[in-house]
């Protein structure tokens, strides 16, 4: 696995504050000078002796990091200051200390960030006690912040930034002075690089559950080496008898998920618990660094007079077999069957299952313990079969027919009806369904096996489920669709559509070279139905147009239509069932153009004359992507018999998606499409 970037740019709220190396200094009425400067030590009473009093609530967390220290070690993730409202460069800010409130909503009432320089406009601001500071006030962000020429400090309002200046001038009672509990949570583990204390009961972030509220919290880190980080966790009580043997189960599984040197222990001294273990960095990036055996792949042809199915690894790093799991159906399998002699699993190797084992909607998934944890990758098998659906609008009935001619148990096989999509995993506002059924009870499906469903709707969908009726259980999906299919006809000159009904038996068409909403619903082998013209509805961007079938006929058939003016590039249209809204088809407008690709030259061979001016070419190779206007090729109409030259003397670097390489590499031509107004309206395969 690739590490992320050491410390990236830090974003803001704002530009309108920036990180330099020059800014104000503090200066006193009194001429007192400040007590407190930056340092680089692992030590915070610098960056705490800003922390005034005024800011103490029921509920909060104060998090002190140093930086410097915790990037010595070569982790995984690097630590990524969060300064909000500021715009800097993460390398500037050696020490940050910032209290959180969760009494009445989250916030961050006051930030203190060590390192950085204001280098924005800010005027001189006087603190009750006289200490005068830079001050800046950002009328689009709710936030403010000032200096005293050692340190950054960001809050809510000026005040607080008043009663910080003062604090650390000792002109105003400090938090830790006045809170011993929050004080004695970040002392709970001295020397650390970064620590979290957490007071109060709102968002705790405890392990496990606890049958008392703690004192307090306290989370640390400590870099021993660039390898070897230090990670403690403890909670003080008010009574020994709060420290339960499911507290110190909790504690001990803390780190479950993190490479260590030795297994965690607990210790207890009188109310306060804790666990201290060393992360073991290197292990990690080992960890990240191997490909685990995964992507399962299964022929989509299944010999089952075979003995066993093999499942081909589709990636994977050299892995011992005994740091892997297969399952299959939730269950563990033998270990002695799906390894099948190998020591060892990599990309291209493959396991194998018996076939005895192997039915419908099955899901199998190879599993890899390590430091870490454990990563996985699975599939299911035989997931899909076909079936189709056949709606009766005028009785409800639905009849479905199964076509595959793989023989399912029909006990097991489950039909549900929703009146709309549910969803893959459902909750408690998921909607029921209509009804269900298990219509082939005590037989076994085939080929043309049929069953009826009666109370449906136009819209429905269907689940034909294996053992349940989830959607996880699905192994096809239908839907109820009312009788008609629609297909549009755009006008690009006169901004018209034509919306045509057809009935019969739907056949999926593509026009080359027309994007598919282009092309409408799919071609129809038409028949004689009639139904009724008040059925359907036409929609204009959701909205009923102003032109309907039940207003200019009785009945509907194939090729019935209607004609809509003023319809601009871009609107989408739909037909729908009056009675329940069930789409019968939709487009979006847009012109349409045929092209052709002949050694660099591409033509207009049909479709609609276009002003060039509103026109780009995406021109999509195997080194890049270029964009082209073609106002620059073409004066003005782009129409039939037009032509173009792509090559790479028609593009620049200023025109690749890469627009920051060097040099110009053009590559072999794969793709170009043609754009109107954000809309593809054309392409052509250089290739095909």
């Amino acid at each position: 696995m690739q590490q992320c970037p050491r410390r990236s740019v830090l974003g803001g709220i704002g530009a309108t504050m920036a990180a330099a190396v020059a800014g104000s200094t503090v200066a006193a009425t009194d001429e007192r000078a400040t007590t407190a400067s930056t340092t680089t030590d692992t030590t915070f009473d610098d960056l705490l002796a800003y922390l005034p009093s005024s800011i103490a609530q029921d509920s909060m967390v104060l998090t002190a990091t140093n930086y410097d220290r915790l990037l010595e070690a070569d982790q995984p993730h690097d630590p990524f200051p969060n300064v909000g409202t500021l715009d800097l460069e993460a390398e500037d800010i050696s020490k940050s200390v910032h209290a959180t409130s969760y009494t009445e909503e989250f916030t961050h009432p006051l930030k203190i960030l060590a390192g950085p320089k204001l280098e924005v406009d800010t005027k001189s601001r006087e603190t009750d006690s006289g200490l005068e500071y830079e001050f800046a006030d950002f009328d689009d962000d709710d936030a403010v912040a000032g200096t005293d020429g050692d340190v950054i400090i960001v809050a809510a309002d000026a005040e607080t930034i008043d009663a910080a200046i003062d604090s650390n001038a000792e002109e105003a009672d400090r938090l830790l002075d006045d809170e011993s509990t929050l004080d004695a949570g970040l002392s709970a583990f001295e020397d650390s690089d970064a620590r979290t204390v957490q007071i109060g009961d709102e968002q705790l972030m405890a392990p496990g559950e606890m049958d008392a509220t703690p004192t307090y919290l306290s989370h640390a880190q400590t870099v021993l080496d660039v390898d070897t980080i230090e990670m403690s966790v403890g909670l003080e009580f008010e009574d020994e008898s709060d420290i339960t043997d499911e507290l110190i189960e909790s504690l001990e599984a803390e780190f479950a998920y993190a490479a260590t040197t030795d297994e965690p222990t607990v210790d207890i001294d009188g109310t306060f618990v804790s666990t201290t273990v060393e992360r073991d960095l290197a292990a990690e990036r080992a960890v990240r660094d191997h490909d685990s055996p995964g992507h399962l792949r299964v022929d989509r042809e299944i010999d089952f007079d075979d003995d066993y199915l093999e499942i081909e690894l589709g990636r994977g790093d050299p892995t011992p077999v005994e740091d892997l799991t297969f399952e299959v159906g939730d269950e563990e399998y033998d270990r002695d069957i799906w390894a099948d002699g190998h020591g060892k699993l990599e990309e291209g190797d493959t396991i194998v299952m018996d076939m005895d084992d192997v039915e419908p909607n099955l899901s199998i998934r190879l599993h890899h313990d390590h430091e870490l944890g454990s990563s996985g990758s699975g599939t299911s098998l035989l997931s899909h079969f076909q079936f189709t659906s056949e709606l009766d609008v005028d009785t409800g009935e639905l009849v479905v027919t199964y076509l595959d001619d793989f023989p399912l148990d029909g006990d097991r096989v489950h039909l549900a009806a929703y009146d709309e999509r549910p969803r893959y995993r459902p909750d408690e506002d998921a909607p029921e369904p209509r009804t269900t059924t298990q219509p082939w009870q005590g037989e076994e499906l085939t080929e043309g096996t049929t069953a009826t469903l009666d109370g449906i709707e136009p819209g429905d969908e269907i689940i034909v489920g294996w053992d349940g009726i989830e959607p996880s259980d699905g192994i096809s999906n239908l839907r109820a669709r009312p009788p008609g299919s629609a297909r549009f006809e755009y006008d690009y000159e006169n901004r018209t559509v034509e919306a045509t009904l057809e009935f019969g038996e739907r056949q999926p068409h593509a026009k080359p070279g027309v994007t598919a909403e282009a092309n409408g619903d799919d071609e129809t082998d038409t028949d004689d139905t009639e139904r009724p013209a008040d059925d359907y509805e036409l929609l204009i961007d959701d909205e009923p147009a102003a032109t309907q079938w039940a207003d200019e006929y009785d009945t509907v058939s194939s090729g019935t239509t209607v004609k809509i003016d003023g319809v601009d590039v871009g609107t989408e249209i739909e037909v729908v069932w009056a009675g329940t809204d069930a789409r019968i088809g939709w487009t979006r407008v847009r012109p349409s153009v045929q092209l052709e690709y002949d050694d660099g030259t591409v033509e207009h061979v049909g479709g609609d004359p276009l002003p060039a001016s509103e026109l780009t070419a995406d021109v999509w190779t195997d080194a890049d992507r270029f964009e082209m206007e073609l106002a620059d090729e073409i004066d003005g109409t782009f129409e039939k018999g037009e032509t173009f030259t792509v090559d790479s003397d028609s593009v620049t670097t200023d025109t690749a998606a890469n627009d920051e390489a060097d040099e110009l590499e053009f590559g072999e031509i794969r793709e170009i499409s043609l754009q109107y107004d954000a809309h593809r309206i054309g392409f052509v395969l250089p290739d095909r």
